[in-house]
């Protein structure tokens, strides 16, 4: 029976064989008629035809990054990021791009909490990929700035703006996005204002902290933010910076790396290493050509001094530690101004560049407080 099965199977395998070899395939029928012409449309925009609006085959793009990426912004940011999110999120308007653009778009100095706060990037400054044109290169913020310290619950400092446009060197004011971020914050509950007569009192614990936080720039170079006389100690000087954040920290670019390390452009440092002399070649240039030189190291070390003296009498009267820090218990309103200018000095870290006339006013104001000017 098996037998049978397989030779059944057999006999149509042969048959299924013979048959296909017999199928051929008919000629070729005439073609059909041709279909009506389509309408022609509009050709489609290259793809990258946007993207080759900046990224050239040139090496401009790459020269700011590289300079970037050797900032102390870069570096800095990714270290510090994590403070984003600290005091309820009032300090990720520096310490994190998310915080950044939060306070620009809501007009505010309050950055916000961000879970996943990133740190510094050219999308910070920058529109980057908005416009896909080199518009995107236009920077967030370019107004005045409103400072933090108007906040105060004390009323103690109101209506302060600095703004860093500068005819010559800053038109746009593309200086105020420094600003932004580079003006002093104060997380005390408590302001002393020098008209006053009385005491207040700081713990130990609010001590390592009180007193304008470290970006002072800002405010030193428009001349407010400390406390100059007694009848209207906080009303703004009058006195302004040279020229612009700009000018003078990003004015190097075709000397960069000629030291050793990066200086100016988008490194934005004004010394090839840490603690390095400045590169002040922007300023020898134009006061050279007006006839005037001038020495700007100089002036930085006879500042220096004068804010090593008000350091001084202020760890002599027992208000300020050997770092620089406040020292907490009982102090009257004039021995806190005094410590506030001196802190708004040191926190600045120019030395006088950035507004010479206000930041030696501080320094005399303080020491007139302490009673040692």
């Amino acid at each position: 029976m098996k037998k049978l099965k397989q030779l059944t199977w057999l006999v149509v395998m042969a048959f299924a064989i013979v048959f296909a070899s017999c199928t051929k395939e008919g000629p070729q029928g005439p073609p059909g008629s041709d279909g009506s012409n389509g309408i022609d449309g509009t050709n489609g925009v290259d793809g990258t035809a946007g993207c080759i609006t900046c990224h050239t085959d040139d090496s401009e793009l790459a020269i700011k990054t590289a300079q970037f990426e050797h900032s102390v912004h870069f570096s800095g940011g990714q270290e510090h990021v994590g403070y984003a999110n600290y005091a309820g999120g009032s300090c990720s308007m520096c310490h994190s791009h998310n915080g950044f653009l939060t306070a620009v778009e809501d007009g505010t100095n309050f950055g916000g909490v961000h879970p996943e706060a990133a740190s510094m990037s050219c999308y910070t400054c920058h529109q980057i990929h908005t416009s896909y044109t080199r518009e995107d290169y236009a920077l967030h913020y370019t107004d005045p700035v409103n400072l933090y310290l108007n906040e105060n619950d004390l009323g103690v400092f109101a209506e302060l703006e600095v703004d860093a446009t500068n005819q010559y060197s800053d038109p746009d004011g593309l200086s105020n996005t420094c600003i932004k971020c580079h003006q002093p914050r104060h997380r005390g509950d408590s302001q002393p204002d020098p008209t006053k007569e009385g005491t207040i009192v700081i713990s130990d614990g609010a001590a390592g902290h009180w007193g304008p936080h470290y970006g002072a720039q800002g405010a030193i170079f428009g001349g407010v933010g400390g406390y100059i006389g007694t009848t209207d100690p906080t009303a703004p000087s009058g006195t302004k910076g040279h020229h612009s954040c700009k000018s003078c920290h990003m004015s190097f670019n075709s000397l960069t790396g000629n030291y050793g390390g990066y200086v100016g452009g988008h490194s934005m440092k004004m010394a090839a290493s840490e603690g390095g002399n400045p590169v002040f070649t922007a300023c020898d240039e134009c006061h050279t050509e007006r006839g005037a030189t001038i020495d700007l190291p100089g002036k930085m070390a006879a500042n220096k001094i004068l804010l090593e003296a008000l350091h001084a009498d202020l760890m002599d009267a027992g208000i300020a530690d050997e770092t620089g820090h406040l020292v907490g218990g009982t102090w009257t309103h004039q021995q806190l101004a005094a410590y506030w200018n001196f802190a708004l000095v040191k926190n600045d870290h120019s030395y006088g560049i950035h507004n010479e006339e206000y930041t030696q006013n501080l320094i005399n104001a303080a020491r007139t407080y302490l009673g040692t000017n």
